[in-house]
């Protein structure tokens, strides 16, 4: 079924189906409304009874990234606008969240501006946040910050300083382990999205209590009215995966399978299905067919770097078996296997 794989996609959105000039919330899934069933967090706040107050807008701004996508369209980024979210589907409970956006950051807040978070990412909780994202100035340009938990919980920014006016891939990823405070969220900026996740984030994240539970939806926190606390410019392409290559918004010349050298053994020996990859693929659907095209198994697998067995639960009379695996876009790939 390649609705599995849909889910598993979660949010992939550059804005490019909506009317330019017009507010976010209300167009596609976004929503400023914080009642059910909507997501978001309230609608913006006025410096005062007398100053204008406006939703965040979705612009024709470019923005793109090598490998990972580009759109004609954004959002605009800066205070006094929304809490404008969407729901992540389905809820992420356990394992990795990865999240993808391009920033264009025009300015920033300085330390004594005491930066604020502009994106969220909440669980089932309203009230309770699971990471947020912040950028401060840093001179000539930015540091890329975050943090999890509470607002009270210790900002991790990087050394490295980053271009006003310049395109710039975040992936942020969420790691849900056993404890009850050491949830890791990492940052990536700027890496070579198209060689896979790197060995080593540019920053990591592990301090306070774990605010995760059910991950549920992503939230543009620009309804504060500190304005010397919120950054400026634009984002877009705005993605969420259980996988770093569903990130990405280009389609696949090749699936995962063919571009990994997944194989598998043309023999299956002892109920037990060898396969080779030269890189570890996860959330793999595959599917198990008789010679005649019958279904006998169906589960999701993860495949490791190198070789590896896979158990298989359908005892198998001798003969000849396809076997079909999945990747997270929907890319199929066929293999024959004989049992003896």
């Amino acid at each position: 079924n390649l609705n599995v794989f849909a889910l598993t996609k979660r949010i992939k959105d550059d804005f490019s189906t909506y009317t330019i000039n017009q507010e976010l919330s209300g167009q596609g899934l976004w929503s400023n409304s914080p009642i059910l069933p909507n997501v978001g967090i309230g609608a913006c706040l006025p410096l005062s009874a007398n100053e204008p107050c406006f939703g965040t807008k979705v612009i024709g701004q470019s923005v793109s990234y090598p490998s990972y996508g580009s759109s004609e369209s954004s959002i605009l980024l800066g205070p006094v606008q929304d809490g404008v979210a969407r729901a992540i589907t389905p809820i992420v409970s356990g394992g990795d969240l990865y999240l993808g956006l391009v920033l264009n950051i025009t300015s920033a807040p300085t330390t004594a501006g005491l930066p604020v978070d502009f994106l969220r990412v909440i669980n089932s909780d309203a009230t309770q946040v699971t990471y947020r994202l912040l950028v401060k100035d840093a001179g000539f340009g930015y540091n890329v910050g975050i943090r999890k938990g509470a607002s009270s919980n210790a900002t991790v920014y990087t050394g490295d300083i980053f271009n006003y006016g310049e395109n710039v891939l975040v992936i942020l990823k969420y790691s849900h382990l056993d404890g009850p405070n050491d949830d890791i969220v990492s940052a990536f900026i700027n890496p070579i999205y198209g060689d896979g996740e790197p060995a080593n984030p540019n920053i990591t994240n592990a301090s306070g209590f774990d605010q995760s539970g059910a991950i549920d939806r992503v939230a543009f926190r620009m309804n504060y009215n500190v304005t010397a606390s919120m950054p400026t410019g634009v984002l877009g392409l705005v993605s969420t995966s259980t996988t770093w290559e569903g990130l990405s918004f280009l389609p696949l010349g090749v699936n995962q399978f063919e571009a990994n050298n997944v194989t598998i053994s043309s023999v299956l020996e002892n109920g037990q299905l060898q396969i080779s990859s030269k890189k570890t693929l996860n959330n793999v659907h595959m599917k198990l067919y008789s010679a005649t095209g019958a279904l006998l198994e169906e589960k999701m697998i993860n495949i490791p770097t190198g070789t590896s067995q896979i158990g298989l639960a359908s005892k198998l009379s001798s003969g000849l078996y396809i076997i079909q695996l999945y990747d997270e876009s929907g890319e199929k790939s066929s293999f024959k296997m004989i049992s003896k």
